[in-house]
């Protein structure tokens, strides 16, 4: 496998999933997704843009595999564990009409234990279910453990990345001025006011993430967002942003100061670097 030197993992690990054994999981699991439905419109809504998101990161999860030339076992990791990785989020919904994690649970590991009372994964090896288990436990967390298994590492970086693209793609569409209809489920129910965040805005001009429990407005939100490229792992992640012009959506939507001025310049440098 032809990968950067930084991109790849050197573990002797040689993952095996049958054509077969996937397309069963596979079905079992939008047969899973297809049972929600209510008659709330709210709930009905997002329901269904749960399920086009994970559509969409399976397509750049799959986009990102290609390019690093991952073969047909790796590829089949790599999208399980896209199908897998909101899975918490429909039952959460449901319960708590809310996709903010502080205010309900953890959708990672509330997913995997639906994971594990579905058993979809208990005719995999252990060192390839592992490998989804632990993909879907990082993807949202604010950094991935550095005591991980390199090949752990590995498919966490994918669907973290690939989760990324696909939330900027959403949230591009949905702070459009074109779209009328905002979602409040989107933006977490944060506060509607033209404030930032000192401490978010500081993080992002310092090259990190900030932290999701500092943020108070949907304006610190996209400043959070504007910071998913400081996390991103592979060069094709960043060709995405730079050609899908991410950072230029979300800046033009954000107020004008010194400090969101200083935090795009910042993101759009590092974008720009890892392209040379």
């Amino acid at each position: 496998m032809a990968r950067n030197a930084e991109e790849k993992y050197n573990s002797g690990f040689e993952p095996e999933i049958s054509a077969e054994r996937f397309n069963s999981i596979s079905n079992a699991v939008f047969n899973y997704m297809n049972s929600f439905s209510s008659d709330d419109e709210f709930i009905q809504k997002n329901l269904l843009l749960k399920q086009e998101h994970i559509t969409r990161v399976i397509g750049y999860s799959e986009v990102i595999s290609r390019s690093l030339e991952c073969n047909e076992h790796e590829t089949r990791i790599v999208l399980l564990a896209a199908l897998l990785h909101d899975i918490g989020r429909f039952e959460q919904f449901i319960r708590y009409k809310t996709f903010n994690d502080t205010l309900s649970v953890d959708h990672a590991l509330f997913g995997l234990e639906i994971i594990d009372k579905e058993g979809w994964l208990n005719e995999l090896e252990p060192v390839v279910s592992t490998c989804i288990k632990k993909a879907i436990e990082n993807h949202n967390k604010r950094i991935i453990p550095t005591t991980d298994l390199k090949e752990h590492q590995f498919f966490s970086k994918i669907l973290r990345d690939a989760d990324k693209l696909d939330i900027l793609d959403l949230a591009i569409a949905e702070y459009s001025p074109k779209n009328k209809n905002k979602n409040e489920a989107f933006t977490l129910g944060l506060e509607k006011s033209l404030k930032v965040t000192k401490s978010v805005s500081d993080y992002v001009i310092a090259g990190k993430l900030p932290d999701k429990k500092d943020l108070k407005t949907i304006n610190d939100f996209k400043l959070l967002q504007m910071a998913y490229v400081f996390d991103l792992n592979f060069r094709v992640s960043f060709s995405i942003v730079n050609n899908k012009q991410f950072l230029k959506h979300l800046f033009e939507t954000l107020p004008k100061s010194d400090h969101i001025f200083e935090a795009y310049r910042i993101a759009k440098i590092h974008v720009e670097n890892q392209l040379i």
